[in-house]
């Protein structure tokens, strides 16, 4: 193979490549422009003038209920219950520290370690999670919520009570 080639090798790599990047650029451009113009859920009073950016200190609880009977398993449920409040992540531990489920991937230490700090009487942590006691079968389980705002103390309630549901039928 000679040097032209070579090279015309080389720029046909190139090509494949850019090309290859500008679609990946557009699907992702795509996938942000679904973000931005999925209609807000109804129920959920927004800023105004900003979209998506619902105000949840201050709103009532979302209208959406949670069935766990319609969902596979735990995780859906608190899957469900993460979309329902608009949480980062949700998780339910024992109070001496067990995983029982959760929306995030290795929360087997933030299980021990939030379940430690609800037990101290901390309810919130300075990075925003906030814990719930939600008592089941005589036992107190870990509600460990990463919300983006504080929850008011009536989407609190209405968290306690969907998950004080799912635990019902679930565990």
């Amino acid at each position: 193979m000679d040097s032209t080639g070579i090279i015309q090798f080389f720029l046909l790599i190139i090509a494949i490549t850019a090309v290859a990047g500008f679609a990946g650029v557009i699907y992702y451009l795509g996938g942000i422009y679904r973000a931005l113009t999925r209609p807000e859920p109804e129920g959920s009073s927004g800023v105004a003038g900003a979209r998506g950016a619902p105000d949840l200190a201050g709103s009532a609880p979302l209208p959406k209920e949670i069935d766990p009977r319609s969902a596979g398993s735990l995780e859906e449920c608190l899957g469900a219950i993460t979309e329902k409040y608009r949480l980062a992540s949700f998780t339910l531990a024992t109070a001496d520290g067990l995983l029982i489920g959760s929306t995030k991937r290795g929360a087997e230490d933030e299980a021990a370690r939030y379940s430690y700090l609800y037990t101290q009487g901390t309810l919130q942590d300075e990075t925003g999670a906030e814990l719930l006691g939600i008592s089941h079968h005589g036992e107190t389980v870990i509600g460990i919520a990463r919300p983006s705002e504080p929850l008011s103390p009536e989407l609190a309630s209405a968290l306690e009570q969907d998950t004080r549901v799912v635990l019902q039928h679930w565990v």
